[in-house]
């Protein structure tokens, strides 16, 4: 059961067609309640050794939820300035019970109270000139993060934990538009230096701690050759973990199996290449991507026992990714249809069980989306979608699909609306995963409902454009947490 409340309060002003600034703040809460049932089924050299039946519940608490954004944006002669600073802070609260019942050893309860903290500082100055056939942005970017855990229980096989992220990140960027001819290039290079530092009861951990400075290089092409729209793409750049995945406490799962970060966690390096193409009402794009150091999940041995494993997080030597679809949209009278279809392929191997797992089965995809206009200005949306089963990451997932429909009728001139929407109507969007490791496989069948209906009725009055031209800064950093 989750209880969420989300208030934010704002201002935009226009000095002239030139200069403009303004400013938010946002705050809120989210309340959430679960309770999860577990069966551990445990075999010691092939043969039946136990049995855990496992009950938690938990409280989990997000409160306050403090966000504040605050920017300018103008013109001096040719010079466009755009800035934006952006402050957020959070606290979260997650008492848990588990409740462990074995059918050959000893009974356990486990109590548990984690509490985390997050806090970030960001701002961003982009300034452009117009430059020969085209443009020229350049600026700088800086955020100062930290995210501090603390975790205390009465299990006596982990132990209370006490830990700190502290990053700064400093980045400086430039990027080139030109127009030759038919063809548009734009070219673009990020700098980046970052210092990480990881924290233990106060203490400053050296071999956590890093400092990382990166080059990251892009370029685009594209040209229209008659009525064929062609483009071409490469990006460099980095994805650093998330803070939850950096995180060193470690949480019980059952008396074999435990849960928790990995502070050693590098970021990933990716490379990409897209290609896209575009022809009347036909589309075509193909990615490559290829990426070191991913993160995914993985199991250890804990500390000297060979027999508890901790699930954790981990950098892998590589994998690489294709991605390919087609797609098109026609009208034919008050019908308008759309079909998207495309495959996902990975390249991966791995360590599983006493040798090497290739994790190379494509999954399909395929969409189809209908518009059709009803008489009396209604609108009827029937949107289907299919994804074959697959291998994403170190996981196997099975098929899923969904079917969606929508009624719209406007009123009065667009100011009154009533939406019908009816999602999942046959419940079958959840996809059970099973997780590849070396020492657990890991089965989640997911039993949610995600089947709901929905009833909008929409008034609009004194209705204008929004005004506000705040960006945000730190936008990728604020994911992180």
């Amino acid at each position: 059961r989750t209880n969420e409340f989300f208030g934010k309060a704002g201002f935009s002003y226009m000095f002239n067609d030139s200069h403009s600034i303004g400013a938010y703040y946002s705050n809120g809460f989210t309340k959430q309640k679960s309770e999860h049932t577990g069966i551990s089924r445990v075999l010691a050299d092939g043969q039946p050794y136990d049995n855990l039946s496992m009950y938690g519940r938990s409280n989990n608490n997000t409160l306050p939820k403090h966000h504040a954004n605050l920017y300018y944006n103008g013109e001096i002669g040719k010079f466009g300035i755009d800035f934006n600073m952006d402050y957020m802070w959070r606290k979260n609260r997650n008492p848990m019970f588990n409740n462990e019942t074995s059918d050959t050893q000893n009974n356990s309860l486990i109590n548990s109270l984690g509490v985390s903290r997050s806090r970030m500082l960001a701002e961003k100055l982009v300034l452009s000139y117009p430059f020969g056939k085209g443009g020229i942005e350049f600026g700088e970017e800086y955020t100062s993060s930290r995210f501090s855990s603390e975790y205390n229980t009465d299990a006596t096989l982990i132990g209370n934990a006490d830990s700190r992220v502290d990053e700064n990140n400093i980045a400086g960027f430039v990027e080139i538009g030109q127009t030759f001819g038919q063809f548009n290039l734009g070219v673009g290079l990020r700098y980046e230096h970052v210092r990480f530092e990881y924290l233990e009861n106060g203490q400053k951990k050296e071999d956590q701690s890093k400092i990382y400075n990166n080059l990251f290089p892009s370029l685009s092409l594209s040209t229209m050759i008659r009525n064929v729209q062609l483009s071409m793409s490469y990006t460099h750049k980095t994805q650093r973990p998330s803070y939850a995945d950096l995180d060193g406490t470690v949480d019980y799962i059952n008396r074999f199996t435990l849960e928790g970060g990995n502070p050693f966690l590098k970021p990933e390096k990716m490379h990409s290449v897209e290609l896209m193409g575009a022809w009347r009402q036909f589309f075509g794009q193909i990615t490559y991507t290829y990426k070191k150091d991913p993160i995914m999940n993985t199991t250890y041995p804990y500390a000297d026992d060979a027999e508890v494993k901790l699930i954790t997080m981990a950098n892998f030597p590589k994998i690489q990714n294709l991605q390919a679809f087609v797609g098109a949209q026609f009208k034919v009278g008050v019908w308008q249809p759309k079909i998207n279809v495309g495959i996902m392929k990975q390249w991966l191997t791995i360590d599983y069980a006493d040798g090497r797992k290739s994790l190379n089965n494509p999954i399909g995809l395929m969409q189809f989306q209908n518009a059709i206009h009803l008489p009396y200005d209604i609108w009827l949306n029937v949107d289907m979608q299919w994804m074959s089963g697959g291998n994403d990451d170190n996981m196997k997932q099975s098929s899923s699909s969904y079917l969606n429909a929508k009624l719209y009728k406007a009123f009065f001139n667009n100011q009154f609306s009533v939406t019908l929407e009816a999602n999942d109507i046959f419940n079958k969007s959840n996809r059970d995963a099973t997780l590849l490791n070396k020492d657990v496989t890991i089965h989640k069948f997911n039993t949610t409902n995600n089947r709901t209906f929905m009833l909008t009725l929409q008034y609009t009055f004194n209705s204008s454009r929004d005004r506000y031209r705040g960006q945000g800064a730190g936008t990728n950093e604020m994911n992180r947490f």
